[in-house]
Order: C-alpha cells, then sequence, then structure tokens
C-alpha cells in the first residue's frame, strides 16, 4: 500500500484525520515530521516532533495543536491557538477541528483549505 493510500485508510478515523490534515498540508514534504511518522505501525511520535528546536513558533502551534487532536493527553489553550496563528493557518486548524468533530466525514485530505 503506498503512503496516500494509507493516508486514506487511516482517515477513517478522526484522530488521525484532523492530525493528517494539518500534517498533509502545512508540513507535506518536510522530513523533520514525516520521519516520527509510521504509517505502517499507526504511530506518531508527537513528542519527538515537538522536541526538535528547528520549527518556527507558528509550525510549532501547528504541530501541537495536532498533537493534541490526535491524543487527548497532549493539552492546548486554544485561545492562545487563535491569538498567535495567521489567518490562513487559523483556517486550517478550524478545518481540523471541523474534522475531528465529524466522526462520519469519509471526505479525502487534501492540502487545499
Amino acid at each position: 500500500m503506498n503512503k496516500d493510500e494509507q493516508i486514506q485508510r487511516l482517515s477513517r478515523a478522526s484522530d488521525w484525520r484532523a492530525a493528517l490534515i494539518i500534517l498533509t498540508s502545512a508540513f507535506a514534504e518536510d522530513g523533520r515530521v514525516w520521519q516520527y511518522v509510521n504509517l505502517d505501525r499507526e504511530e506518531i511520535a508527537f513528542r519527538k516532533i515537538l522536541d526538535d528546536g528547528t520549527f518556527s513558533s507558528g509550525e510549532k502551534m501547528l504541530l501541537s495543536i495536532a498533537a493534541s487532536l490526535f491524543n487527548r493527553e497532549h493539552r492546548i489553550n486554544l485561545c492562545e491557538v487563535f491569538n498567535r496563528l495567521d489567518e490562513p493557518n487559523t483556517a486550517l486548524v478550524l478545518r481540523a477541528i471541523r474534522s475531528f468533530c465529524n466522526e462520519e466525514s469519509n471526505r479525502s485530505i487534501s492540502p487545499a483549505i
């Protein structure tokens, strides 16, 4: 199974779908992120990703949001999030949150906002 097929399969679950919306949109070709995403084992090592000190504050915020949608133990302050993100990234986050809340969504993940 290729990467796109694996993403489609995993995106049936709301946690994967929401996290992958952010990862495939904002970090589509970023090796710093994808080296810690194991689609075969169905794992994302967000702690290792977030420990990488090379991300900008905006990138780190997006990754933190993806982590919180993927793993309920990772908590964020939405007020802080929306005060820090620019309009395109705010729209991306809202799209991921809407997708997370919609368990029945079978839409494919596309990078378009």
